[in-house]
């Protein structure tokens, strides 16, 4: 474990977002039930109330139009 102790589950599923879509979005969880996904492209924002919901918003919008890398 890092120095900042074990991460919970809202940490886990933001570092999980960000390490698999992090050069094609920023991705961010500034409040609760609200997760954001911005095209690292056209900067569209992508907003969903979980991670799940992001994950699958995310794939669906890059599966639509990839994001040049």
């Amino acid at each position: 474990m890092g120095a900042m102790g074990p991460m919970n589950g809202i940490d886990y599923d933001l570092a999980e977002l960000q390490h698999h879509w992090g050069t094609a979005y920023a991705i961010s969880h500034p409040e609760p039930d609200l997760w954001l996904a911005q095209r690292r492209d056209t900067r569209e924002t992508l907003r969903t109330e979980s991670a799940d919901q992001l994950y699958r918003v995310i794939l669906a919008d890059y599966s639509a139009r990839p994001v040049p890398r």
